[in-house]
């Protein structure tokens, strides 16, 4: 045990009695306490930098006191950091928050043993190293600029304890994902191809990496998360199962399916099929009927999605192919008459 001494005021002003205290670094059982473990750990692996939570301030002392009783008289350089607030609410960010409010708090999934709990991770939640890396950089730090991107190399240029801020950093759900949106927007179409190719495969769509790299170009602007391509652009690897009820209400009239019979003719005589001579085949008909563009259009991309989404109807025509969109014409037409 370690043996503290001071005074204390008792009585009034001028009593004063001495008191005591004990930290207990060994247990009964022979097993070791933390401060004793950590500081015998540090020392055998030569660590030369401490740098943790403030909530570990009050113990530095007893760490100090351990490596002089322990003969080391060489010993780490202590930092503290300031704590990473809730984002909502008072106290620091606890491993609860996340599940509570639906974000990740720990950098990879974590099974805790002794709750037996399961806490998901960044890296599960399809968060991109580089901007966990530069979400957790920017959380008690500043740089002194404007600068709000770094990479790995620039912060270990740059970084330093002297600009950590001192009072706690309010962690904000939504700036990470804003992160990631910015280095997601980065990746070209190919890399992020082959990172939603294994999302595909668990789907059981097999699908060339062209195709891919096709919808990817079309769909990218709207997502932040690899997974997110699935959701902007399920429609392209899958015919449509069911067709919006609201749309289908609103858009398709008793004149609709002879109207999209005979589009399904003028497209199946389109020898090119590319988004231009698509959309030119399709207005050059549609000008000689005088039917009026939307009451066609819409019900048009209710039969190749399922509902009112997507980019260009034209460019979803030329990404699934003549034969593809005919025949989910001539379905979504059978199955919203019944």
């Amino acid at each position: 045990m370690i043996y503290f001494s001071n005074h204390r005021k008792k009585g009034g002003a001028s009593g004063m009695r001495p008191f005591c205290y004990y930290k207990v670094i060994f247990k009964a059982d022979g097993m070791p306490t933390y401060h004793l473990a950590n500081v015998v750990d540090d020392h055998l692996m030569e660590i030369t930098h401490v740098i943790r939570g403030e909530e570990w301030l009050s113990s530095m002392p007893l760490h100090v006191l351990l490596y002089r009783a322990l003969g080391w008289e060489t010993r780490p350089r202590f930092a503290h950091l300031s704590l990473i607030l809730k984002s909502v609410g008072k106290g620091k960010l606890s491993k609860r928050d996340g599940d509570k409010m639906g974000f990740p708090v720990f950098p990879l999934l974590w099974n805790d043993q002794s709750s037996g709990e399961t806490f998901h991770g960044y890296r599960e939640d399809g968060y991109f190293p580089e901007a966990f890396i530069n979400l957790l950089a920017l959380l008690g730090w500043n740089p002194g600029t404007e600068q709000e991107f770094f990479s790995l190399d620039e912060l270990s240029a740059i970084f330093s304890l002297e600009r950590v801020v001192k009072s706690g950093s309010r962690f904000d759900p939504e700036k990470a994902k804003w992160f990631n949106r910015h280095y997601f927007q980065q990746k070209t179409e190919q890399e992020l191809a082959v990172l939603f190719q294994p999302v595909l495969k668990e789907k059981g769509v097999e699908v060339s990496d062209e195709m891919v790299v096709k919808v990817i170009a079309e769909i990218k602007e709207r997502c932040e998360f690899v997974l997110q391509l699935w959701e902007q652009g399920y429609y392209f690897f899958e015919t449509p199962k069911s067709y919006d009820a609201k749309t289908v209400e609103k858009r398709w009239l008793l004149e609709t399916p002879g109207q999209l019979t005979e589009i399904c003719g003028i497209f199946e005589t389109v020898e090119t099929w590319e988004q231009s001579l698509i959309k030119e085949a399709f207005s050059n008909f549609m000008n000689e009927k005088g039917w009026n563009f939307g009451a066609v259009m819409n019900p048009l991309r209710l039969c190749l999605v399922g509902g009112n989404v997507g980019p260009d109807l034209f460019k979803i025509c030329e990404i699934l192919g003549k034969e593809e969109t005919v025949s989910r014409i001539k379905v979504a037409i059978e199955k919203i008459a019944k």
